[in-house]
C-alpha cells in the first residue's frame, strides 16, 4: 500500500512524522513524504526528513507550486500531519482516496477528512466524529536512544535550555540566554546548564554557543530531558516533550522576540510596519492566549490549568532567572509537577493506532 504524508514545520516533522514513518515502514508500506510551505520552517526540514528512509520526498516549494504539484500524487491514502488542510483535501480528492488529519486543535469538522487528536481536551465546540488516539510525540521520544552523560550531583541542579529550531530566533536569543545563565549562576553557583540542539545544527553555530559558555549538545530530546532536573523553553512542541519526560520547566514568551514570529497573509505585511506592527503582533498574541484561557504552554492548555510555570510579556532574563530559582527551591512542588505531567502523558502507541485507522479503516 502506498501512503502519502503531508507535513510542514520542524516540530511536526520530528515529533509526528518520524514515529508514523517508522510504524508504516515496519508494516511494509511504501511512503511518500511531502514537505509543505511553512512560516515556522527552520530551513533544515528536507535534511531532517532524509534520515527517515521514505520512498519519495517532495518539497518544500512555494505555495503556488505546491498547489499545482499536489494533484499529481498517485497514492492509496493521505495522512496530514501539519500544514494547510486545504492541500490535503486537494490531494486526496485528486487521488480519490481518504484523508486522515492529526491535529492538536479540532475546532470544526473538516468535510472529507477523518480527524484525530492527541487528547479529548483538544476537541472544541463539540465537533463530532473526532477520535483521541494519544500523542505521537511520546512515540517519537521513545525513538531517542543516543548516549547522553550528565551525572546527577547533590545540590547541583541540571537545567536544560531549549532555544528552538529557527536560526533567526536562536541568533537573537543567544545574548538573552547568556544573560539568563549569568543571573542563574549568581543565584545558584552550582547550577549546570546545557543547551539542546538537533543533529542538524551547523558546526559554526555550535562553536558559537560553546564559546558563549552555554554547553550545547546534539542529541535526542527523549534522552536529554530524562537526564535533566529542569528546562527553560518557549511555547511549542517541546512543551509536550517535557510533559512526556516528566520534566518541570519554565515556558517563556518574552515580548522582545515577538517581532520574529511570522504572521501570515496581508496581516503579516502590516505586522512588519514600524510603530503599528508591534501593536498588531501584541493584539494577535493576546487573541491566541485568550483563546486558550490565558495559557501559553501546551500541557497547561491541555489540562486547562497551570502545571508548568509560564511567563509572557515584558520578560527579562532576570525575571526568568527569578522564576527558575523559585522553582528549584521548591523540591516538593517540582515532584508534584513531575507526577502531574507523567499522569497527563498517557500511553504510548499513538503511531500504531493512527496507522490502524488509515490502513485498516478502524474506528
Amino acid at each position: 500500500m502506498k501512503i502519502t504524508i503531508l507535513t510542514n514545520g520542524p516540530g511536526e516533522l520530528w515529533g509526528w512524522v518520524r514515529p508514523v514513518v517508522a510504524e508504516l515502514k515496519q508494516r511494509g508500506h511504501s511512503i511518500s513524504l511531502w514537505l509543505l510551505p511553512c512560516q515556522f520552517a527552520s530551513g533544515h526540514e528536507r535534511d531532517a526528513a532524509s534520515f527517515f528512509g521514505v520512498d519519495k520526498l517532495e518539497g518544500p516549494w512555494g505555495t503556488l507550486r505546491t498547489w499545482q504539484e499536489i494533484i499529481n500524487e498517485k497514492t492509496d491514502a493521505v495522512i496530514q500531519l501539519g500544514g494547510d488542510v486545504a492541500l490535503g483535501l486537494r490531494m486526496a480528492k485528486a487521488a480519490g482516496v481518504p484523508l486522515t488529519v492529526y491535529t492538536y486543535r479540532a475546532a470544526k469538522k473538516i468535510q472529507g477528512a477523518k480527524i484525530l487528536v492527541a487528547y479529548p481536551s483538544q476537541i472544541f465546540n463539540d465537533v463530532p466524529d473526532v477520535k483521541a488516539i494519544g500523542d505521537l510525540v511520546k512515540d517519537s521520544l521513545n525513538m531517542d536512544v543516543a548516549p547522553f552523560t550528565w551525572p546527577q550531583i547533590e545540590n547541583s541542579p541540571r537545567v536544560l535550555f531549549l532555544p528552538g529550531n529557527r536560526p533567526l530566533i536562536r541568533a537573537e536569543a543567544l545574548e538573552w540566554l547568556c544573560e539568563l545563565h549569568s543571573h542563574l549562576k549568581n543565584k545558584i553557583p552550582d547550577v549546570r546548564v546545557k543547551t539542546l540542539f538537533s543533529r542538524l545544527m551547523s558546526e559554526a553555530e555550535f562553536k558559537k554557543w560553546k564559546a558563549a559558555g552555554l554547553d550545547p549538545v546534539r542529541c535526542g530530546a527523549g534522552v536529554a530531558m530524562r537526564n535533566a532536573d529542569y528546562a527553560f523553553t518557549q511555547p511549542g512542541t517541546n512543551n509536550f516533550e517535557l510533559m512526556h519526560c516528566g520534566l518541570p520547566g519554565l515556558v517563556a514568551a518574552p515580548e522582545k522576540f515577538l517581532k520574529f514570529v511570522p504572521v501570515p497573509g496581508i496581516l503579516g505585511i502590516l505586522a512588519d510596519l514600524p510603530f503599528v506592527g508591534l501593536k498588531i503582533r501584541r493584539a494577535g498574541a493576546m487573541r491566541i492566549i485568550n483563546r486558550w484561557n490565558g495559557f501559553i504552554s501546551l500541557p497547561n492548555r491541555t489540562a486547562n490549568k497551570k502545571i508548568l510555570n509560564e511567563i509572557y510579556g515584558d520578560v527579562t532574563p532576570e525575571d526568568a532567572a527569578n522564576e527558575i530559582f523559585k522553582d528549584l527551591n521548591a523540591p516538593e512542588r517540582l515532584a508534584e509537577i513531575r507526577e502531574e505531567l507523567l499522569k497527563m502523558s498517557g500511553e504510548a502507541g499513538a503511531a500504531s493506532r493512527l496507522c490502524d485507522i488509515v490502513v485498516r479503516g478502524e474506528e
